[in-house]
């Protein structure tokens, strides 16, 4: 990629203005690569996703797709299904999208980083691309870090774990596995040995609940839970009722991989309203559907026990929304005296995860550490307060969307380079590969009424096979169903253009337009003949001719094809922002 390419993606004067852009995490061509699939390219597609995305596959399942979240399209009914298409990219490109080969290191220094999961293997594929030998550290016998030992196997496949980890270690990276900081070796001895070090460990330890009975013999904490399953050890869950504390994504995970394993009922306890849990909805749909019940506004307040060894059952309070907290959502009130017990004989919190600081021991001079206990960084660099130790990820905050952390590994990366050379502007050169500018074309040329055709959806497995399986549930698009879908996008990255100055007013623009969203404004006869006697353009006297609501706009072009003085025109942001570094 070139340095005008890589502004492009990272100048926020240019991707501010295209919604999807702007609200991924690592700024991915969206509407580029959306473009290319409507064409059937799936190899050109994969590669531009790949150029800000190291794991493509991986996000094409699991992530909480934010650039869903302000789709124009989702102002004229439902978002375009940007998380599947890139799966689509993905699926049909996977034989002809291979491994560059591994690079050799160019440069004198040598980097460390702790943990094989998305924020370091991010960080690692980058610094080996910019010529460093980079070595990870991974404390498991596989890579991946939560994304292997977090999320179950029905929703991200183990074989697309390994094949987008064998794209990054083509890059030169090297992992050593069953190596543990802080036992095998400490991070002192890394800093004595590596010029630069990243802790992206990740956040494997449960956050407890503290209520009584939490150490009651039946009590799993779900990253304790995840982590049996995903070793292939599950807890024997056979005729069992299960209930389950939280409602984020790992608690879906426990609570489906719990009927998976043959629990006889299993129940989620929530202690605000649907409304708020923290999932996108189709994990709640998906969770119904095989079984799991839902119970919302409720609290626990302590596990029971009948025998005083083992689970019989969870205490819990009723709640009502008060006023909205830190994040914004409506905090939750105890309703006094309306406690209940739900029996069961198996209670999974799943409600957060923190860090285990083990790989801290040792240092001759200590990490500064928050009041949570979490490794202090400057926000702009990810520096710790240890010369050349930066820390990355859900090692420092709990855990993260793993789009979040990927764009977090990148940013590490940089300041890393910068820490090393003191070359922070020279970054894009030097890391993005100098691939062709893809051709966006024009809008228009779309199937009649493409601004009707309604969202598609993937498709799944068979429910009877989902609830008794780990095979995985959704199967993705069609090719067909995949270009029908990318045709629904509006073209954000095409900004309208007027030239008043060439208006006749004519209107032909305002009467093809299937939005109603072109108006003419009225002039009067005294501007009119200003205009004509003295050619002086409409603009300089306040009068903009045609009006545009740029929120109904679907792109269609028609007011370009009619326009017989070529008046409007639409102008890709990423033209312009070409001609604007050239």
């Amino acid at each position: 990629m070139t340095k005008r390419q890589y502004d492009f993606l990272y100048d926020p004067k240019t991707y501010n203005q295209i919604p999807c852009q702007r609200n991924c995490p690592v700024h991915t061509d969206v509407q580029e690569y959306i473009h290319l699939i409507s064409q059937r390219r799936w190899e050109d597609a994969h590669r531009l996703i790949r150029e800000t995305n190291p794991f493509p596959s991986i996000c094409a399942r699991v992530c909480q797709h934010p650039c869903e979240t302000d789709c124009s399209r989702g102002h004229i009914d439902s978002a375009v299904s940007i998380r599947t298409l890139k799966r689509a990219a993905c699926d049909y490109s996977a034989r002809t999208v291979v491994p560059t080969p591994a690079a050799v290191p160019t440069l004198p220094e040598k980097i460390a980083v702790i943990g094989a999961g998305p924020a370091g293997l991010t960080a690692a594929n980058d610094l080996a691309r910019l010529g460093y030998r980079v070595v990870v550290f991974e404390a498991e016998a596989h890579p991946g870090g939560m994304l292997r030992y977090g999320i179950p196997g029905y929703r991200l496949p183990r074989e697309t774990i390994d094949k987008e980890v064998d794209m990054v270690k083509s890059s030169g990276v090297e992992i050593r596995y069953n190596t543990r900081i802080g036992r095998d070796i400490t991070l002192e001895q890394l800093r004595k040995e590596y010029n630069a070090v990243l802790i992206a460990a990740g956040a494997w330890n449960p956050a407890m609940l503290d209520v009584p009975g939490e150490n009651l013999k039946g009590v799993f904490h779900g990253a304790t839970f995840m982590y049996h399953v995903n070793q292939g050890n599950p807890i024997d869950l056979g005729g069992k009722k299960v209930v389950v504390v939280g409602g984020g994504f790992t608690a879906m995970d426990v609570s489906r991989s719990a009927i998976r394993l043959g629990a006889k009922e299993v129940h989620i306890v929530y202690r605000r309203t649907r409304a708020e849990i923290p999932v996108v909805p189709e994990e709640i749909i998906e969770a119904e559907d095989e079984g799991v019940i839902f119970h919302y506004l409720v609290a626990p307040v302590e596990v029971v026990s009948n025998d005083g060894k083992n689970v019989s059952g969870i205490k819990m309070i009723k709640n009502v929304l008060g006023e909205p907290d830190a994040s914004g959502r409506r905090r939750p009130v105890a309703v006094e005296g309306s406690e209940f017990v739900i029996e069961c004989d198996i209670v999974a919190p799943a409600v957060s995860q923190v860090p285990n600081n083990d790989c801290l021991t040792g240092l001759e001079k200590s990490v500064k550490l928050s009041k949570w206990g979490t490794i202090t960084v400057d926000e702009a660099t990810w520096a710790t307060n240890l010369p050349g130790v930066f820390a990355v990820g859900d090692f420092i905050t709990g855990t993260q969307h793993a789009i979040k952390v990927i764009a977090e590994g990148h940013s590490a990366a940089v300041s890393i380079d910068t820490f090393l050379r003191g070359e922070p502007a020279e970054y894009a050169n030097r890391m993005r590969q100098d691939y062709e500018m893809v051709d966006a074309g024009q809008p228009g040329g779309r199937e009649h009424s493409y601004d009707a055709v309604e969202r598609s959806h993937p498709g799944q497995l068979a429910i009877h096979k989902r609830k008794t399986t780990f095979l995985e549930v959704e199967t993705g698009f069609s090719k067909d169903v995949a270009v029908k879908e990318a045709n629904r996008c509006l073209s954000c990255n095409y900004l309208w253009t007027y030239l008043p100055e060439s208006c006749i007013m004519c209107a032909n623009c305002v009467d093809v337009c299937p939005q109603e969203c072109l108006s003419i404004t009225p002039l009067t006869e005294l501007q009119h003949q200003r205009w004509l006697n003295e050619n002086i353009p409409l603009t300089a006297q306040g009068v903009t001719g045609i009006v545009i609501d740029r929120d109904k706009c679907i792109r269609c072009s028609f007011c370009k094809e009619v326009c017989p003085t070529d008046s409007i025109t639409f102008s890709n942001y990423c033209d312009a922002a070409k001609l604007q570094n050239t």
